[in-house]
C-alpha cells in the first residue's frame, strides 16, 4: 500500500539509519534506492534528524513540519511506530511543498467557486432547487422560499414527496425527472396560490444514473393574468369584430340596397349568389350607383368575411407607380426605393378580396402582368426574383363600356373576358325610382345621428325628388339629402329650401310657382302665392290633380287652369 500512494514514506531507526524507503520517496529525494536505504538520516537531512530524534525521547507527532533535502522544500509528518510500549521507528511521509501548494490553490478555487454559486443562487430572481437521487431536498435560495411560502429549514434534507403531500405544491417536477429521466417542465400551484412554471433537469454521474436534480422556479402567476386578459380581450374583439360585421351588413341591406325595384332585387341576389364563391366578378354602371358598396357586400357575404377588404381606386394611381404601388417592390429595386422594400396592395389583400375600382384605368403596360396575376395567383416584385403567390378574390368595376374600350384597343381582350367570369350591372338611379323614397328616409336617419339635428320633408319635396333623373345617382342623392338638412333653419324641410337651380332643373315651371323674395308683398298676390302652395301639396300628397281637386271641393279644370296659368306667368 505505501508503494502506490503518491507521498514519499521513509522509516528511520532510532540510531538514525533509514531502513524503508517507498518508489516516490526514491523520486522525490531523487536519490538510487541503495544509496537511500541503510544510510544515516542525518547524513540526507541534517535539520530533519534532530527533529525525528526528539520523537524518539518524547513519542510526540511533528505533523505539517517544513524541511529541506537537496535544495527542495518539503511538507514533512512524522509518527512514532510504538510497539509493545516502546518506539521502535519513526515514519516519515512527505510531500513536495509546490504540490502542497496546488492542492491549496484548487482547494481554494473551489473554495471560490462554491462561493459565486451560492451568490448566484442568492441573487437569481428564480427560484433554484438542488436535489439528490433520491428526492432529498439538498439545497435552495430565498427566491424558492418566497415563491413557493416554505423556509430552508423546513424543508432541507425532506423527501419532496412529503412537500407534495403537506400542500407545499401541488405536484413535484422532481419526481417526474427521477420517474422519466430527462429534463421535465410543467405548473405546479403552490400553497400561496402561485402559479409557478418548474423546470427540473437532471446530472448524471459517470455510472449514468441521476446524482443530482437541478430545479428552476418562475412565478407566472401575473403571466398567466395576463394571458387570460389577452384571450379575454381577443375573445371581447372577435365579438365586437362579428358585431361590427353583422351592423354594416345590415347597413348595405337596408340603406344601400334595398331592393324594392325588381330591377336591383335581381342584382342584388346574383351577388348574394355569387359572395359564396372565389369567382372573379366585374361590377359595370355609371359613376355613383353603389359599385363600390356593392363590391364590399359580397366580401362580407363571403367565406372571406374575416380578412381584409383591399381597394385600388386605379384611377387614383400614378401610372408610373402603378405597378410598384400594387406588387410593391424589393429594397433597392428602383432609384428613391425604400431600404426595406415595400409590401404591394394585392399581398395587402392576402386572404381577403382585392377591388380594382376604374379597372379600364389599369395602364397597357400594366394589364399584361395583372392578366397572369389573375392566372397564377403568383408575381413577382418589381426588382423581385422570387415568385410570391397571394390568396385573393378580384371583383373588378368600371364605369365605361369595356367592351367599346376593347374595339377601341384601349383594353386588353384576353384581360377584358377574364375579369368577366361573373358580370353584374347596376341599374342607374334613373331607373329603379321605387328605391329612391326608402333611400331619401335612410340618408334622413344617417345625417339626423350624424348631425344631431331632426328633420323632416314636406310631401311636395319628397315627390320632387322621386321623380328628379339625379344624373349623379346614389352618390348625388344622398349629398342632396345632407345639403337641404343641414340647410334648413326649421324642422320642416319645404320647397323654400330646395336651391332654385335645382327646382328648375327638375321642372322648370315649379321655379314660377314659388313667391319672390323681392317683389313687393301685395296682399293680393301673398294670397295667391299661399294659395298655389297649397295646391301643390294637395296634389302631392294625393298624387294626382283628379283627387286634390276632390279634397279641396273644386272641379279639377280650376286646379289645372291655375297652376297652368302661374306655370306661363
Amino acid at each position: 500500500m505505501l508503494e502506490i500512494i503518491p507521498d514519499g514514506v521513509v522509516m528511520i531507526e532510532p540510531s538514525g539509519r533509514i531502513i524503508y524507503a517507498n518508489s516516490s520517496a526514491v523520486k522525490l529525494l531523487e536519490l538510487p534506492a541503495e544509496e537511500l536505504i541503510d544510510s544515516p538520516t542525518e547524513k540526507i537531512n541534517p535539520l530533519g534528524w534532530s527533529e525525528i530524534s526528539r520523537i524518539f525521547e518524547d513519542g510526540v507527532p511533528q505533523i505539517g513540519a517544513r524541511s529541506s533535502v537537496k535544495g527542495k522544500l518539503f511538507i514533512t509528518s512524522r509518527l512514532p511506530l510504538n510497539i509493545e510500549g516502546r518506539i521502535v521507528a519513526v515514519i516519515s511521509f512527505f510531500q513536495g511543498i509546490f504540490s502542497y501548494d496546488q492542492y491549496a490553490l484548487e482547494l481554494e478555487s473551489y473554495k471560490q467557486t462554491a462561493k459565486l454559486l451560492q451568490a448566484i443562487m442568492d441573487f437569481s430572481f428564480d427560484g433554484l432547487w438542488i436535489t439528490d437521487r433520491q428526492g432529498n431536498v439538498v439545497k435552495l435560495n430565498k427566491a424558492a422560499e418566497r415563491i413557493t411560502g416554505c423556509k430552508a429549514e423546513e424543508v432541507l434534507g425532506r423527501n419532496v414527496a412529503d412537500l407534495v403531500q403537506e400542500g407545499y405544491v401541488d405536484e413535484s417536477v422532481t419526481l417526474e425527472v427521477l420517474k422519466r429521466k430527462t429534463t421535465v417542465s410543467l405548473v405546479q400551484n403552490t400553497k400561496l396560490k402561485k402559479k409557478v412554471l418548474a423546470t427540473g433537469s437532471p446530472i448524471f454521474g459517470s455510472d449514468g444514473e441521476i446524482d443530482v436534480i437541478i430545479i428552476n422556479d418562475r412565478d407566472i402567476t401575473e403571466l398567466d393574468r395576463i394571458r387570460q386578459e389577452l384571450n379575454d380581450s381577443k375573445a371581447l374583439i372577435d365579438q365586437y369584430r362579428l358585431e361590427l360585421s353583422e351592423l354594416q351588413q345590415k347597413e348595405f341591406e337596408s340603406g344601400y340596397f334595398l331592393c324594392k325595384s325588381k330591377v336591383m332585387q335581381t342584382v342584388y341576389a346574383k351577388a348574394q349568389q355569387v359572395a359564396r364563391f372565389d369567382s372573379t366578378v366585374l361590377l359595370s354602371g355609371e359613376s355613383g350607383v353603389g359599385k363600390g358598396l356593392l363590391a364590399k357586400l359580397i366580401h362580407l357575404k363571403s367565406n372571406r368575411s374575416k380578412g381584409p377588404f383591399i381597394r385600388v381606386d386605379c384611377a387614383a394611381v400614378v401610372e408610373t407607380l402603378f405597378e410598384s404601388e400594387l406588387f410593391g417592390y424589393e429594397k433597392g429595386a428602383f432609384t428613391g426605393a425604400g431600404p426595406k422594400g415595400k409590401l404591394g396592395l394585392i399581398e395587402m389583400a392576402d386572404g381577403g378580396t382585392l377591388f380594382l375600382d376604374e379597372i379600364s384605368e389599369v395602364p397597357l403596360s400594366q394589364q399584361v402582368k395583372l392578366l397572369r396575376f389573375l392566372d397564377e395567383k403568383s408575381f413577382f416584385r418589381v426588382g423581385g426574383a422570387t415568385p410570391r403567390t397571394v390568396d385573393t378574390r378580384v371583383i373588378a368595376a368600371t364605369n365605361k363600356d369595356l367592351a367599346q374600350e376593347v374595339r377601341e384597343h384601349r383594353f386588353r381582350k384576353d384581360l377584358f373576358y377574364r375579369l368577366k367570369v361573373v358580370a353584374l350591372e347596376i341599374p342607374p338611379l334613373q331607373g329603379r325610382s321605387e328605391d329612391i323614397l326608402d333611400l331619401i328616409h335612410f340618408f334622413m336617419a344617417k345625417f339626423s345621428e350624424k348631425h344631431r339635428i331632426k328633420r323632416r320633408m314636406d310631401r311636395e319635396v319628397l315627390d320632387l325628388l322621386v321623380h328628379f333623373k339625379f344624373p349623379g345617382n346614389v352618390r348625388e342623392l344622398e349629398n342632396l339629402v345632407e345639403s337641404l338638412m343641414v340647410t334648413s333653419p326649421q324642422e320642416n324641410i319645404s320647397l323654400r329650401d330646395v336651391p332654385a337651380d335645382l327646382l328648375q332643373e327638375i321642372n322648370p315651371s315649379l321655379r314660377n310657382l314659388l313667391p319672390d323674395p323681392a317683389a313687393p308683398s301685395l296682399l293680393p298676390q301673398y294670397i295667391q302665392n299661399l294659395e298655389v302652395e297649397h295646391i301643390l301639396k294637395v296634389v302631392g300628397q294625393y298624387g294626382s290633380q283628379r283627387e286634390a281637386a276632390r279634397h279641396l271641393g273644386v272641379n279639377q279644370s280650376t286646379i289645372s287652369r291655375k297652376l297652368r296659368k302661374l306655370g306661363n306667368r
